[in-house]
């Protein structure tokens, strides 16, 4: 974790990593996709809105701690993606398809 004098962009683009040109190959690790999505998400935040960087990098402490206390607790981290990417973030949450009669 960055100290409190230190930006976590840095960092957030070494969790970024590889993937930062796009979705990692499908090796079907959801969670692998979703966090390269949510990091992606916030170094954008840095990168693309300045007015916002303040409180990007303050999620991006938050979300690195949140996810170290939830990481391979399946249910835990369906939560984590689930309040980051939808109650924070602003994702729209996708409804389910309507079932046939």
């Amino acid at each position: 974790m960055p100290s409190g004098d230190t930006s976590p962009y840095d960092p957030a683009l070494e969790i970024l990593g590889p993937a930062g040109g796009g979705l990692p190959a499908d090796n079907g690790d959801e969670a692998g996709h979703r966090l390269t999505f949510l990091w992606a998400e916030l170094t954008d935040r840095v990168e693309l809105r300045p007015a916002e960087t303040d409180q990007a990098e303050a999620h991006m402490v938050t979300a690195a701690r949140e996810w170290l206390a939830v990481e391979g607790d399946q249910e835990a981290e369906a939560h984590y993606f689930d309040r980051w990417l939808h109650d924070i973030l602003g994702y729209e949450r996708r409804s389910d398809p309507p079932r046939p009669s």
